[in-house]
C-alpha cells in the first residue's frame, strides 16, 4: 500500500468535503471514516471487504471475529497491507492511529491532531491520546 502522488491534496479535499458529516454506525463510524480517507490517498481499502457491520453490536462482533479487539484488528489489517507501525511520538499527516478515550477508537493524524467522526462532524483530538500509529509508505 502506497500513497498516491497527490495524496496531500486528496487528504485535504476529503476532510473539507466531509467535515460536517455525522457519525453513523456502519456508514460513517471511526473505522469507515479512516478507511475512506486511506482509500482516497492510496486507492486501496485497508478494511477487508469481508468485514461489514450495520450497527454498534454488529461492529463489535466483526471486530471480535477479525482480530479480537479494535487495536488487534487494526494491527492485523496493517500487517496484511504492509503498513508499518511508527512511534506515536512521531506521527505525521496521513498516519492511521488508534487513540484512547473511554474506549479505543480509530482516527487519522492531520499533522497536529487526530481526526475522527462525531455526531457534529469531524472532531479534533490531541495526539496525546494516541495508543499506536501506522504510516502508509509514500
Amino acid at each position: 500500500m502506497k500513497k498516491l502522488p497527490d495524496w496531500e491534496f486528496a487528504f485535504d479535499s476529503f476532510i473539507d468535503s466531509n467535515k460536517n458529516k455525522s457519525f453513523m454506525w456502519g456508514e460513517w463510524d471511526c473505522c469507515l471514516f479512516s478507511n475512506s480517507l486511506i482509500q482516497k490517498i492510496t486507492g486501496e481499502d485497508l478494511i477487508p471487504k469481508t468485514l461489514t457491520w450495520k450497527d454498534e453490536a454488529s461492529a463489535k462482533k466483526s471486530i471480535k471475529k477479525y482480530g479480537g479487539t479494535l487495536l488487534k484488528s487494526i494491527e492485523k489489517a496493517c500487517v496484511n497491507k504492509g503498513v508499518l507501525e511508527v512511534d506515536k511520538m512521531f506521527v505525521t499527516k496521513g498516519d492511521l492511529v488508534v487513540y484512547k478515550e473511554k474506549t479505543n477508537l480509530v482516527g487519522i493524524c492531520d499533522g497536529m491532531n487526530v481526526l475522527s467522526p462525531s455526531t457534529d462532524g469531524i472532531e479534533v483530538k490531541p495526539t496525546e491520546l494516541i495508543v499506536k500509529a501506522w504510516r502508509i509508505n509514500g
